[in-house]
């Protein structure tokens, strides 16, 4: 990938990337939560922004029921479409990082490290509100279990930005250290300023010029 990124920036992008892709699969799709009778007559399965009802194999897909979007409904709609933007946005900035040529390299790690932990709390606080609220009969279905999955490699692309994230500014220091441009130049050295020593010698036994600056005692 382009751009002077570290092998855990890199390994970091694919991580969020994979994370992402599953918690707009699992944000999107209408099985958060589902209910199925015994003999399979009724079954309802409701997402954060669908539902489908099915009876005796007919099945009808209709926004969330009022009965069902409940204050704390609305509030994991909220944290997990903040997580959504939160991860989108780390994602784009974690690109910027790899390909662009920073000189905060490790102030911007630090705060996409930031941003995956912000996301990965969001999505965290949502789950436990949706569990501990979820209206009886209906039981988890596979969508949370897609966002659960996916808050976890979030939090996992946040770790592995650590390294970055406080490891100094290394091509800062690498371009004075290693920039052709300073190596090619030779630095004049100082030249002394010939003048009579402190003791031993008089004015008159000092030879400068040409002759090396020689040194006659009396």
């Amino acid at each position: 990938m382009c751009g002077p990124s570290s092998g855990w920036s890199k390994l970091a992008l694919v991580v969020l990337i994979v994370g992402v892709a599953l918690h707009i699969t699992g944000w999107a799709t209408i099985n958060w939560m589902s209910y199925s009778t015994t003999n399979g007559v009724v079954d309802t399965d409701i997402g954060l922004w669908r539902m489908k009802s099915c009876t005796s194999g007919v099945c009808s897909e209709t926004s969330v029921a009022s009965q069902y979007e409940t204050g704390e409904f609305n509030a994991v709609r909220a944290l997990e479409t903040i997580t959504f933007c939160v991860s989108v946005f780390t994602a784009i900035l974690l690109i910027i990082y790899m390909c662009a040529q920073l000189g905060k390299r490790q102030t911007m790690a630090a705060v996409i490290m930031v941003l995956c932990y912000v996301a990965g709390a969001c999505s965290f606080i949502g789950m436990v509100i949706h569990i501990i609220t979820i209206p009886s009969p209906f039981e988890v279905s596979f969508s949370m279990g897609l966002t659960v999955i996916a808050m976890t490699l979030i939090l996992i692309a946040g770790t592995l930005m650590i390294p970055d994230a406080f490891e100094p500014d290394y091509d800062e220091e690498e371009e004075d250290y290693y920039d052709p441009r300073r190596r090619s130049v030779v630095t004049p050295i100082t030249s002394r300023k010939r003048g009579p020593p402190s003791r031993g010698v008089t004015p008159i036994s000092y030879l400068g010029g040409t002759e090396g600056g020689r040194w006659r005692s009396y």
